[in-house]
């Protein structure tokens, strides 16, 4: 899979990646993200949860009384901002609400990596538990949906053709002068003309679409324009085999380092090093430009994340088919990767005492 994406180190607004950019946020959707991130900022979820006395203990039922406190935080902070809920005491009677505040949450930290740093993490540990047969079963619903992207609503729309046609990557490209927004708006005007059929509101969910391409479209530069600056510096100053003449003829500096001089820890020619350098630019340049992708990979193929970390999850997975392991503090709270880390850190410990 990672060989696949790297062999395509780009991902326009007419890529195969389409099937995995999410749909821009609508207002309602942001003011259920505003409830969300309210619930989230007050929940203690992963402290009482993920403590030494939770995994000691029935762990199922402090992760049951959590989430039900959760979305009992949501459903008021949901009425006190005016959305449609329901009053009735049962949380079920609510879950299509729920369900869909955990998607836009998902869906708005796909968009904005630099978003939800403090709370994301522990909607994931929250969603992960809530998969749980005996949770669902406490709870009467199953919190997860799929995050609704813009091939999905294109073909809701029946308009899958749209992303074919071609005057898509200029109507959902980054625009950086006037010229070339008035450009990009004259192309949008003339796609919605010809896919809308004079319906008001498929005019507006088709916007939304291509506004949608656009944010990703402008993602992607904006992660990738620097790591395409610092290859071009590197092949501008360094010659790859020599170091005595660089590409415009000038003298070129060696990027030869030796393990124990300058914080080195290992001794590259400044031909291995180049190599090396310029390898991990485009390797991260095409992590970066198919990062909508790779969210969505472990999805796709949870057995080969399990193997990845180590075999076995921390938490109730689908792919291990496992309950949470309580084999120390440090499995309880992430992968089981991080207990064999804990381990080995308190064995130096004790070695050097």
């Amino acid at each position: 899979m990672i060989a696949s994406v790297v062999a395509r180190p780009t991902a326009g607004p007419s890529s195969p990646a389409d099937e995995y950019i999410p749909l821009r946020l609508n207002d309602r959707e942001r003011a259920l993200l505003c409830v969300l991130e309210g619930a989230l900022s007050v929940s203690e979820y992963t402290d009482r949860v993920d403590s030494v006395m939770a995994w000691r203990g029935a762990r199922t039922g402090r992760a049951v009384e959590e989430l039900q406190e959760m979305l009992a935080y949501m459903t008021g902070l949901a009425v006190a901002a005016s959305l449609k809920v329901s009053h009735e005491p049962c949380l079920e009677a609510n879950a299509d609400v729920f369900r869909e505040a955990f998607e836009v949450g998902r869906r708005f930290k796909g968009m904005n990596p630099d978003k939800m740093r403090a709370s994301y993490g522990k909607l994931i540990y929250m969603l992960q538990d809530a998969t749980a047969p005996d949770v669902i079963r406490e709870l009467g619903f199953d919190p997860l949906s799929r995050v609704q992207t813009v091939h999905a609503e294109l073909a809701l729309l029946s308009c899958l053709d749209l992303l074919e046609e071609p005057e898509l990557p200029l109507a959902a490209s980054p625009a950086h002068s006037a010229e070339a927004a008035d450009a990009k708006a004259a192309a949008t005007a003339r796609l919605l003309a010809r896919f809308a059929d004079g319906d008001a509101e498929r005019a507006v969910r088709l916007e939304r679409c291509l506004l949608s391409l656009a944010d990703h479209a402008c993602l992607v530069e904006a992660h990738v324009s620097p790591v395409d600056t610092m290859l071009r510096l590197l092949r501008t100053h360094f010659s790859p085999a020599s170091t005595s003449v660089g590409p415009g003829g000038a003298a070129s500096a060696s990027l030869q380092i030796t393990a124990g001089r300058g914080g080195a820890r290992l001794s590259h020619s400044h031909a291995s090093q180049y190599a090396y350098v310029e390898q991990s630019l485009l390797l991260w340049r095409a992590v970066l430009a198919c990062r909508a992708e790779l969210r969505r990979a472990p999805r796709r193929a949870p057995a080969e994340v399990c193997r990845a970390v180590g075999g076995r999850c921390s938490r109730s997975c689908p792919a291990c088919g496992l309950s949470p392991r309580r084999t120390s503090s440090a499995a309880a709270t992430g992968c089981a990767i991080r207990g064999r880390a804990a381990t080995a850190c308190r064995a130096r410990q004790t070695s050097a005492s």
